[in-house]
């Protein structure tokens, strides 16, 4: 095995869904992955209550329903714990911390400022992380371990988004806060044998490394993981720098194998070539486990398993065990499986359907492969995050938002946000990368025709609307960057042929809304179909610019 801990997240609703969680589990045991990890931030309060906090009488007096709710997730819990240890699983829990139940300030007084807030400083969130861990431990002792992200702005409290801006917060060092934090649960879940992993999941570069070097302060048996591209899941970022420079700590490496920033896996998109030698980085960095998320916390009915993008699980799985495994037989192995439908919600629980086209594998190959072309070059803009959740940007402000400001990539690709500035030799590279997105996402069809693999003919037609859709998808795409770009220089430059050509530049925008209103009022699709093509989202992007154009 090239590592030791193989992973597979889930981190939507399906954690919930016994029928998803066994599909996992039988992937997990064909595919020799031994990690099983449920993905939510306040999962520990899904669990525990405390007892010491909140008793039963209390509870039967105030909360009866959470009462019942937490006693039925512990069965639930341990019921897939026992289950993932008869086929060598092991589970994780994946958190942020703090987190607490919100009647925790009903029940003990004087956690509130008096404007409001909380002060994460305060000992008593200390008190009631070690009272919580306990209880987990106790309420599910076969846990394997715990993931936590302590240095996220998405925690209930956390001295990563400034306190509550009191003195003490204001002169903390964020650093000896993260050790304080880390050294609670190492020392529970130590004496209770499991296992802490605790994520660098942040925001900037110069928040990168901070909790790492609070985690070899506490201890050498804490794992230390990371994402796979640094702040979040996007295939056109570099490698995270920070992998490999861990030398006293287990290290373990996040990948996104759905799509939550490439089409939430509704269109074809293989990162597979992207992920075996991203895969051999860590082999060659050290890197003890990684690990494959297949959904994401906010998009129900979406996941791996209802959709194309699932041939990059098959990837992480077989790339993880020998880092030598041939793309073609990644391809071949998930093929020969079957194939799902992304137009299918993901709570039907499809079986596979086999190809009858015994060399349907290549063609598929291809179709993923070009997919994921025409997926980076329209959804990014050269190399930049570009849509808002896999939806376009509704103004321009939030276009640059998007690219330079939240998701931007200068800190570990210097001078890049240089790409995307409001220039005219900008704008015509731009117009060159989306039209070639155009271009290639209207050839899938005949790089991989539908009828051509040898699947049910209900499998054929939807693949065939998949592609369709596709179109529209990028199409859209095309249309919005074009409008936020022209407006983006209007507004620079205040020319009059600017304001025209950027005013002229709405037209598709128009046309392309009369589109999507056409696709939905012939057919049925799932509810994420609607967010992808979102008519009000252009409406907003239409309206901000002509406004803006008209000033």
């Amino acid at each position: 095995m090239d590592f030791a801990f193989r992973g597979v997240e889930l981190h939507s609703n399906r954690m919930w869904q016994l029928s998803h969680v066994e599909r996992t589990l039988d992937f997990m045991r064909r595919y020799d992955m031994n990690a099983l990890i449920f993905h939510q931030n306040d999962l520990v309060d899904q669990l525990v209550f405390p007892h010491a906090i909140f008793s039963d009488s209390l509870m039967w007096k105030r909360w009866p329903v959470r009462m019942h709710t937490i006693y039925n997730n512990r069965k639930y819990v341990n019921k897939i714990i026992a289950d993932s240890a008869k086929v060598g699983v092991g589970l994780y829990l994946e958190i942020k911390e703090l987190s607490f139940p919100e009647m925790i300030f009903e029940t003990v007084p004087g956690l509130l400022n008096a404007d409001g807030t909380a002060c994460p400083q305060n000992p008593f969130w200390i008190e009631l992380l070690r009272m919580r861990f306990v209880e987990l431990c106790e309420a599910v002792p076969g846990l394997a371990g715990v993931i936590v992200s302590i240095g996220s702005r998405e925690s209930r409290l956390s001295l990563a988004s400034g306190g509550c801006g009191c003195d003490k917060c204001k002169h903390a060092k964020r650093e000896d806060w993260y050790l304080q934090v880390t050294q609670v649960m190492h020392e529970v879940l130590s004496m209770h044998g499991k296992r802490l992993i605790m994520r660098d999941f942040s925001y900037t570069a110069d928040e990168q490394g901070i909790i790492i070097d609070s985690i070899q302060a506490c201890s050498p048996d804490i794992g230390v993981a990371m994402k796979v591209t640094p702040h979040d899941f996007y295939p056109t970022f570099p490698t995270n720098p920070k992998i490999g420079l861990v030398p006293n700590n287990p290290q373990f490496v996040e990948f996104d194998t759905w799509g939550q920033f490439f089409g939430l896996g509704v269109f074809p998109s293989s990162i597979v070539g992207d992920m075996a030698a991203r895969l051999a980085e860590c082999k060659e960095k050290q890197v003890s486990g990684v690990w494959f998320r297949t959904d994401w916390e906010v998009m129900y009915e979406c996941s791996t398993a209802n959709s194309l993008n699932e041939v990059n699980l098959y990837a992480g799985a077989l790339l993880s065990k020998d880092i030598t495994t041939s793309l073609d037989d990644i391809y071949r192995t998930w093929a020969g499986d079957g194939l799902v439908s992304p137009l299918v919600s993901g709570s039907y629980n499809q079986i596979p359907q086999k190809c009858g086209n015994a060399d349907a594998w290549r063609s598929l190959k291809v179709l993923m492969e070009a997919g994921w072309e025409a997926m980076q070059t329209s959804s990014y803009v050269r190399g930049h995050v570009f849509m808002e959740d896999d939806q376009i940007p509704d103004s321009v402000e939030r276009a640059y938002d998007m690219m330079v400001r939240i998701h931007g990539r200068d800190a570990w690709d210097p001078g890049a946000s240089a790409l995307v500035a409001p220039t005219e030799e900008n704008l015509q590279t731009i117009r060159a990368e989306k039209q070639a997105s155009q271009k290639l996402v209207r050839e899938l069809v005949d790089l991989c025709p539908p009828v051509s693999l040898g699947l049910p003919p209900e499998l054929t037609r939807h693949l065939e609307i998949l592609l369709n859709l596709y179109v529209v998808y990028v199409d859209m795409i095309a249309a919005a960057s074009d409008a936020v770009f022209t407006t983006a220089i209007a507004q620079h430059t205040k020319r009059q042929e600017d304001i025209l050509r950027a005013r002229e530049s709405l037209a598709p925008l128009r046309a392309i809304r009369g589109t999507i209103e056409q696709v939905f009022a012939e057919g049925s699709y799932p509810h994420y179909i609607h967010w992808l093509l979102d008519e009000l989202r252009i409406d907003k992007l239409y309206q901000g610019c002509a406004t803006a154009l008209a000033n």
